[in-house]
């Protein structure tokens, strides 16, 4: 079962943490509060990562735009004259919009401050999955607000992305509050349920007094268990936005290698495609040889009823065909045997046909020729081709040679 690992920072200058690990019910394996960041186990991944929510402003406001890029660049001039710092000096996170009210949540901290998580996760080697305020991993309950005492501050989770942490003593006044102003939208809590662990003693006497119904849990394995089943339930609004989202050492050295990627990836694609267009072109011609085999065959052999493979059954029929016709007569062969000679002949120096003739299997070919050399060298090249070449007579006049030759098929 996979494993997960949460941590919670507290932002003091010794660095203490809380951590958890989790399997994916929920259940918590390991566990430790206040302890230092370096004690935190390594080999689960990429952690949930949780900081103190006095620390962030979560609101909301209304963009009409509907462009993603034009809200997030928006979002801090709209909520300028909220805040008490330069919107410069701050960093914004943006959740989803609402579809009732139309309203985008957003969470607020300060740079400075954003950073410095960072560098404090970085120095050890964490690479966050998410960063988000403790509130937004309190329970919500349906209809009702969720309230975590968590090291001497109260978390009080009011809606999906909305809550506020208080000190102890002053959360009754800001009950009292909240409570006012909800009214007003006519959506006030139907119950408030309390989360503790087994070690937390709390007395509950002020909330009793809000006349709303007081419903308290509590879980043997502490609050790091409530904010893990809370993580679980909740839609996160990850502070990991913009220049604030860290990158890993991988990422980071195949940033510049991305666009040389795509193009080659393109170029690749591209050679596939060309590769399959070339396919489709040749399995096209294919089928038209396949089909012009066919029809010749079928011309040729007229008789022929069942074709497989007209190509292996053509060349069956004229291997039939050559050895019938090496056992006929030579006059049977007459224009085989003609066109054996006839490239020999072609090719003898100063070669001039004068007459040839074909009667009892044999040629006379009467032939002028260059010189002697020449003719002997044309009955050498006959007699190669498995002729048998004899000269009757030959007379050299006027640097010609005049030559009658006899030539028939050896057996």
């Amino acid at each position: 079962m996979r494993t997960s690992l949460l941590i919670h920072l507290y932002g003091d200058a010794n660095q203490q943490v809380s951590w958890a690990t989790f399997n994916s019910a929920g259940d918590i394996i390991e566990s430790a509060t206040n302890v230092p960041i370096d004690s935190v186990p390594r080999q689960h991944g990429k952690p949930f990562v949780l900081i103190p929510s006095t620390e962030v402003v979560l609101t909301q406001t209304n963009i009409p735009s509907k462009q993603w890029q034009r809200i997030v660049q928006a979002v801090p001039y709209a909520l300028e004259e909220q805040l008490a710092e330069d919107v410069e000096n701050l960093h914004f996170a943006l959740g989803k919009r609402v579809s009732s009210s139309g309203n985008i949540s957003v969470a607020v901290i300060d740079r400075t401050l954003m950073d410095g998580y960072l560098q404090q996760l970085r120095r050890v080697e964490f690479i966050p999955m998410l960063l988000m305020p403790n509130i937004l991993a309190v329970p919500k309950p349906p209809n009702g607000w969720g309230i975590l005492f968590f090291n001497k501050i109260v978390l009080v989770r009011t809606g999906l992305h909305a809550g506020f942490a208080i000190e102890m003593p002053c959360l009754n006044i800001a009950l009292r509050m909240a409570l006012l102003e909800v009214e007003h939208e006519n959506e006030p809590p139907q119950k408030i349920v309390v989360f503790r662990g087994t070690e937390s003693v709390v007395t509950l006497t002020e909330l009793h007094a809000l006349g709303i119904p007081i419903i308290e849990k509590t879980h043997e394995k502490g609050v790091l268990a409530w904010l893990i089943k809370g993580l679980n339930e909740t839609k996160p609004l990850n502070l990991l936005q913009g220049d604030c989202c860290p990158q890993d050492k991988i990422v980071t050295l195949w940033q510049p290698w991305r666009l040389t990627a795509m193009l080659l990836i393109l170029w690749g694609g591209l050679l596939v495609a060309k590769q399959g267009v070339e396919y489709q072109h040749l399995k096209q011609q294919r089928h038209a040889l396949h089909t012009q085999i066919e029809k010749i065959y079928r011309e040729t052999f007229p008789k022929a009823h069942k074709i497989v493979n007209p190509q292996v059954q053509m060349e069956q029929k004229l291997r039939t065909l050559r050895t019938q016709q090496g056992n006929i007569s030579l006059q049977s062969n007459f224009l085989s045997i003609l066109n054996q000679i006839s490239v020999s002949l072609a090719r003898a120096p100063g070669f001039n046909l004068k007459r040839i003739d074909f009667r009892q299997g044999h040629f006379d070919v009467q032939l002028s020729i260059a010189n002697l050399q020449a003719l002997e060298y044309l009955k050498k090249r006959l007699s190669r081709l498995g002729l048998t070449v004899e000269i009757p007579s030959a007379t050299s006049h006027n640097n010609q040679v005049k030559s009658r030759l006899r030539i028939y098929k050896n057996h």
